[in-house]
């Protein structure tokens, strides 16, 4: 993973997703079928067709939202807009998954649990994730404010969090801790800042990566909601060639009643 990197050289990585050419192909669908191109790239973040579909859980086939587990918390978070899409999204990574989150972000949302902070300094830097560190930014946002560091100094914390080192985030515990202090606050609740950001090195999203995943996902619910049988031609087309893939997608037509004629 380091090592064009420890050698000095540019390490670029270019990630090609199927669901591109799903969501492609479901557009050419659907311009044949009506005469209309729908322009993916504008369809309304605040479709109430989409949410309901994912509120059901009802979410085969969609980009990131897909998994049994996930599909689970669909139903648990209740999505009511594209930022709880986002969230999502983030909640299934290691580092949030190990700080318990991905159970506690639709409890608090849906007020099954209050939202507490372990200081009320937090409430301006975690309010819309309900307290909790949830993307990297978060935590170098906590960083910043609670003990001392400078961009440069959190950004590489953000690092340690991204590359899932876990020997460096470990050794940035006592110089957050001493940093809290400087600040002001009591050294215990530096520790317990420092117990919830160390899981995040086995890995979270940074915001941005959240929300680009999280609008393709977005845009492969709104294909499935409002042009099912479209879509699901396209996504059949996708994997033609994996039996697995074909007889779930196959299972799902049949179950939403959507007819259907697949592109050879």
């Amino acid at each position: 993973m380091h090592g064009v990197e420890d050698l000095g050289l540019l390490k670029m990585d270019f990630l090609g997703l199927r669901n591109l050419s799903v969501i492609e192909m479901a557009l050419d669908l659907i311009e044949q079928a009506t005469g209309s191109r729908p322009d993916i790239d504008a369809v309304p973040l605040d479709d109430e067709t989409t949410f309901e579909m994912l509120r059901r859980g009802d979410s085969i086939g969609v980009f990131q939202l897909e998994g049994a587990a996930m599909r689970s918390t669909l139903r648990s978070l209740a999505p009511t807009s594209f930022d709880d899409v986002a969230a999502l999204v983030a909640l299934y990574r290691p580092g949030p998954m190990a700080a318990n989150m991905h159970r506690d972000y639709p409890d608090l949302k849906n007020g099954r649990k209050p939202v507490t902070y372990l200081h009320p300094d937090m409430e301006a830097i975690l309010g819309d994730t309900y307290g909790l560190m949830l993307y990297q930014e978060s935590v170098m946002r906590v960083a910043q404010r609670f003990s001392g560091y400078s961009l440069e100094e959190a950004d590489n914390l953000r690092k340690a969090c991204g590359k899932k080192n876990r020997e460096l985030i470990a050794a940035e515990r006592k110089k957050f801790i001493a940093g809290c202090v400087q600040e002001g606050y009591d050294e215990a609740l530096g520790k317990r800042l420092f117990d919830i950001i160390e899981p995040f090195a086995d890995y979270a999203f940074n915001k941005s990566h959240s929300y680009g995943y999280g609008l393709v996902a977005y845009q492969t619910a709104w294909l499935k909601a409002n042009h099912p049988v479209e879509y699901l031609a396209a996504l059949l087309s996708s994997v033609k060639g994996d039996k697995d893939k074909t007889a779930v997608y196959l299972a799902e037509c049949a179950r939403s009643g959507s007819r259907f004629a697949c592109r050879t």
